[in-house]
């Protein structure tokens, strides 16, 4: 029943029990003129005490929380209380799993002029990352490579990052990680030749500093030891220095690193001899811009230092480098992010690692769903003439990706 409807409820019996109480004398005909009065006096006080009555009500109503608020206030601390009850945390609520699947059809002729065809699944990532505390984390990555003589996992990171740069600048990683040599960053399927020559997988550790887009590190790893390939020992070490700056349209980024040997790239520590009489220090450089729909990215990787004759399998004393330089469009298909871009990649005295001598490239991607990308790329090589080809290379291949 409505509150209001109560008081006046209350008012009108009040009223009522008064004139009860007076009735005697009003049936005996008129009252003294005091006694009236007084009567009038007490119905008076009556409504006024009513009146103040309803005020003080209304008042209170206005500070007094709504039911469903208060409902809703009594269910969350329930649910607070319940979860303080729960002997630990939900494992999701620490770690995370994210991967991608990339399957491929493969059209190409390589260097030996033998033309190949093929589904291959080329990729299988599964990167579990976890995150107790604030200040620590750990992260897992394991792969699968289809195109290798081997097939098979394999553990590509391991590593647990002390830091959290937000409050602090400074942070430590160590484990199995990617040294931060080269920006390796590209539109294309497959990796940029200037990643073939320097990318650098080690066990190690690195120091950063990471604040204002300026990102600064030393890091130190295991590397082929001098005299004795197969012998890993902590001298491999580097530096490197970053930065990139991004606003609403537009952004731009540049970086500069140096490593102690180049030997160390995986690519090159497939072919250097069992004693390897010395090591080639390398530089890395990158630059990197987008405006509106429009990006463009170049780097360049160089050996400082020559590897002694031998070291690649010839008589030469190689000095390896190579260049990556990409402009990209980025528009909208049917509703669908679609990338398109051109490349240019090129080696210096690269010859006995695979690699060609030029690539010039051309590919387009379109996210198709969500997580979900469809590519095409298309390649011509050119090779060093001490690869034995008269004739250039060529490889088609489309890619279908899945990340979640």
């Amino acid at each position: 029943m409505n509150k209001r409807f109560n008081r006046t409820l209350a008012l009108a019996a009040a009223s009522t029990w008064l004139l009860v109480q007076s009735g005697p004398a009003l049936a005996g005909g008129p009252s003294t003129q005091s006694e009236i009065d007084e009567l009038k006096a007490q119905v008076l006080m009556l409504m006024e005490q009513n009146q103040q009555l309803n005020a003080r009500l209304s008042e209170m109503e206005l500070n007094t929380p709504h039911a469903t608020t208060t409902k809703a206030a009594i269910e969350e601390e329930v649910s607070r209380q319940m979860q303080a009850k729960k002997p630990g945390q939900s494992i999701n609520d620490y770690v995370s799993l994210s991967g991608s699947i990339e399957g491929d059809y493969k059209l190409s002729q390589g260097p030996d002029g033998a033309n190949t065809s093929e589904f291959v699944l080329d990729t299988v990532e599964l990167i579990l990352e976890a995150q107790i505390t604030e200040w620590a984390s750990g992260t897992i990555v394991i792969d699968y490579e289809g195109d290798d003589d081997e097939e098979g996992f394999y553990l590509d990171e391991a590593n647990i990052t002390l830091g959290k740069t937000a409050d602090f600048p400074f942070y430590l990683t160590a484990g199995k990680l990617y040294v931060p040599f080269g920006y390796f960053a590209t539109n294309m399927i497959q990796d940029p030749l200037t990643q073939q020559l320097g990318e650098i997988n080690p066990k190690g550790a690195i120091l950063g500093y990471e604040a204002n887009g300026l990102t600064a590190t030393v890091f130190s790893y295991n590397g082929i030891d001098e005299g004795d390939a197969d012998n890993d020992t902590i001298n491999g070490y580097g530096a490197s220095l970053s930065y990139a700056n991004e606003q609403e349209n537009m952004g731009y980024n540049g970086g500069i690193a140096y490593v102690s040997n180049l030997g160390d790239a995986a690519e090159i520590s497939e072919f250097v001899d069992e004693n390897i009489a010395n090591e080639a220090p390398a530089i890395a450089l990158n630059l990197g811009a987008h405006y509106d729909a429009f990006s463009v990215i170049g780097e360049y990787i160089a050996a400082l230092d020559s590897f002694n004759a031998g070291v690649l399998g010839t008589n030469d004393t190689p000095e390896p480098k190579a260049l990556n330089v990409e402009v990209a469009y980025t528009t909208s298909l049917m509703d669908n992010e679609t990338v398109f871009a051109l490349g240019f990649q090129t080696t210096w005295e690269a010859y006995n690692t695979e690699l060609p001598e030029k690539r010039y490239i051309g590919s387009a991607a379109m996210n198709v769903f969500e997580g979900t990308t469809v590519a095409l790329e298309y390649f011509i090589d050119e090779y060093y003439q001490a690869q034995g080809s008269e004739d250039d290379g060529y490889g088609f291949t489309t890619r279908l990706t899945y990340e979640f």
